[in-house]
């Protein structure tokens, strides 16, 4: 009996040695995704060290970043659900349970006005559900036609100091969350206006990180540009702007002397999809169901204190309940007149890839550039849809393994 005792506890020590050496040996996600550009290839490579990662200290990073990847390829779905595992998707809003009396207005009651009697407005946008940014695409034009020239992006990198004169966007160089087809897509809409993109994104961590941000805002535009108006693009939380927060936003008011138009854009596309929505959410996706067009509708409350959640905004905007077009491609992903391009298992097989993504890039811009679109697709589906514009492309399939160029006209 001692014997058994003995080698049982030999072999659970055993067991917890071999762990600890693994988790020792175990690289951050990032670093593994960083060695294929955070492409496709990285997911793949991630999903099959799926059972290391599980249990680990990198949990969460690992599936907040497979949120990120799988959003890139085309699994909104995936992504949403990866993000529930992580941290990126932590719902910690103070929800209001009495949503009875909240007044609810049609975005494009005082879209118009927003843009008119503001200067700088702060838009933000969730980094797993690429919504809130073909969403934030619709109001290019309009801040344009009213003297906005600025797009500030807080993804933005250094060392990509061309973007502006070149006016394409760089795979891997313009910036970590343009990457994804309709951030690029955004960008490179923004250049084609006439926008001239700024770079805002600092040093640092916490409150000083925030602070950098604004001072780098007022550096980067109003002392070249003191008269400027300007479009911002942060990621959740940052564009804060109510006292007591210490965030971008908030800094960026007080140093500025500009009170900014701020607007979460994110907190309504958290769990659009799940079971783990709550009913406030709920509530607002089936006041937009109900009306004759569907469309995005700003929340306040009886005062026009930022409602549903105490975010430190402005506004709260509740973005139509995502529906799909067949599996993979959502209704919001049509703007700018984009087509869908129908890819079958026919043309799949003939080009040797049964299994892969396929990514389409504009043949003016090359395979350097975000691609338009792209799609991880499975060995057993029979097609699935790309959402182009009418042009010439660069059809790329890749395996993960090797790759080859197709070229298409539409």
């Amino acid at each position: 009996m001692k014997n058994t005792r003995f080698y049982l506890l030999l072999v659970f020590f055993l067991f917890l040695l071999k762990a600890m050496a693994q988790n020792n040996d175990l690289k951050h996600p990032y670093m593994v995704a960083k060695e294929d550009g955070y492409s496709y290839r990285s997911l793949n490579k991630l999903l099959c060290l799926d059972s290391l990662y599980i249990g680990t200290q990198f949990e969460d990073s690992y599936n907040d970043l497979l949120s990120i990847l799988y959003s890139r390829v085309g699994h909104y779905k995936e992504a949403m659900q990866k993000a529930e595992k992580g941290k990126l998707f932590s719902d910690k809003m103070r929800l209001a349970k009495n949503y009875e009396n909240v007044i609810t207005i049609p975005l494009s009651v005082v879209m118009d006005s927003i843009i008119e009697n503001n200067r700088v407005i702060m838009l933000n946008e969730m980094h797993f559900n690429p919504h809130s940014r073909a969403f934030i695409i619709s109001w290019l034009e309009k801040c344009y036609q009213n003297g906005y020239r600025y797009l500030a992006a807080e993804t933005l990198f250094a060392k990509d100091s061309l973007v502006n004169e070149r006016r394409t966007v760089l795979l891997g160089e313009t910036g970590f969350y343009c990457d994804e087809p309709v951030f690029g897509d955004l960008l490179r809409t923004a250049l084609n206006m006439g926008y001239t993109l700024v770079l805002y994104e600092a040093d640092g961590w916490g409150v000083d990180r925030e602070r950098n941000e604004a001072d780098n805002l007022i550096k980067n535009i109003l002392d070249k540009d003191p008269e400027a108006k300007f479009l911002l693009l942060g990621g959740m939380g940052h564009i804060t702007d109510r006292k007591g927060w210490s965030m971008m936003g908030g800094f960026f008011k007080e140093k500025a002397g500009i009170d900014p138009f701020t607007m979460d854009c994110s907190v309504m596309t958290f769990s659009e999809q799940y079971e783990s929505m709550d009913s406030l959410r709920t509530a607002f996706f089936d006041r937009i169901d109900a009306m004759p067009i569907r469309e995005p509708i700003i929340c306040y409350d009886t005062v026009k204190r930022i409602y549903p959640n105490n975010s430190g905004m402005d506004a709260t905007c509740c973005l139509p309940r995502t529906r799909f077009i067949e599996d993979n491609i959502p209704e919001w992903k049509l703007y700018n007149g984009k087509v869908l391009y129908t890819i079958d298992r026919r043309y799949i097989d003939k080009n040797g890839f049964p299994e892969g993504c396929v990514s389409a890039f504009l043949k003016s811009e090359g395979e350097a550039c975000v691609p338009i679109d792209q799609y991880m697709y499975g060995k057993d589906e029979s097609e699935f849809k790309l959402a182009l514009y009418k042009g010439e492309y660069l059809l790329r399939f890749d395996d993960g393994k090797e790759y080859k160029y197709v070229y298409l006209s539409l």
